[in-house]
């Protein structure tokens, strides 16, 4: 995950994405997936480093590369929705630190500034050769909501990408059972429930129950080594 943390520490100072190093990190992911008599093995929480942007994200695309996956997904997409999920927050790093990691109470003025991430990280994202298309939507949509009623706003009749909300389910989850500055984390239960009462408003209702049926049979696993290991 070196390579991963200095990629972002160039887009932190303004430097440009290394395309090239995001795709090898996702093929690597990929390849654990194709390779592993269990693909939910693959879905052991990735807890490396600290700094949660990038340690989300890497969790985002395991995440959703589980889903496509269980979805058939194969190829150019899958390795596409991949990229997507590793930069669908790249919008973040332009936030100032202060507000980002703020723990009281956000201003009106500081929500507004946080809100403007996924088009600050779509218009990145679209001035990086090589990055692909899927990536820059999926940077734009991810906040959107299933309703459409998320930001940044959009006109009623608008389509929202299939990554996008595979990666709104993947970003919930993930930041709701990673401890924060704020709260600690939670537990699947609670976070399953959370997801089961977003369906249908905040969240595709048929991918919520493709994740949580992924998501049980992991954490059945875990219970299981947890016990044997006991």
């Amino acid at each position: 995950m070196t390579l991963f943390l200095e990629m972002y520490e160039g887009v932190q100072k303004r430097k440009r994405l290394d395309v090239v190093g995001i795709s090898e990190v996702v093929t690597v992911f990929i390849d654990a997936f194709a390779s592993d008599a269990d693909p939910l093995l693959a879905l052991a929480p990735l807890r490396a480093m600290d700094e949660y942007t990038y340690t989300h994200s890497t969790n985002v695309c395991v995440l959703n590369l589980a889903q496509a996956t269980a979805m058939g997904i194969t190829g150019t997409l899958l390795h596409d929705i991949g990229i997507a999920a590793m930069l669908h927050d790249v919008g973040k790093l332009f936030i100032p630190e202060e507000v980002l990691n703020k723990t009281e109470k956000l201003t009106e003025d500081e929500w507004a500034i946080i809100r403007q991430h996924p088009v600050t990280g779509a218009h990145y994202l679209l001035d990086i050769p090589g990055v692909p298309r899927l990536a820059v939507v999926t940077a734009f949509e991810h906040h959107m909501r299933y309703d459409l009623k998320g930001y940044p706003p959009v006109k009623v009749n608008w389509q929202q990408n299939l990554a996008s909300q595979m990666t709104a389910i993947s970003d919930t989850y993930d930041s709701l059972r990673t401890k924060r500055i704020y709260r600690g984390s939670k537990e699947f239960q609670h976070v399953e429930t959370v997801l089961r009462g977003a369906a249908g408003s905040q969240l595709n209702p048929q991918l919520v129950e493709n994740f949580l049926q992924i998501m049980a049979r992991y954490h059945d696993l875990e219970t299981k080594k947890a016990e044997q290991s006991s």
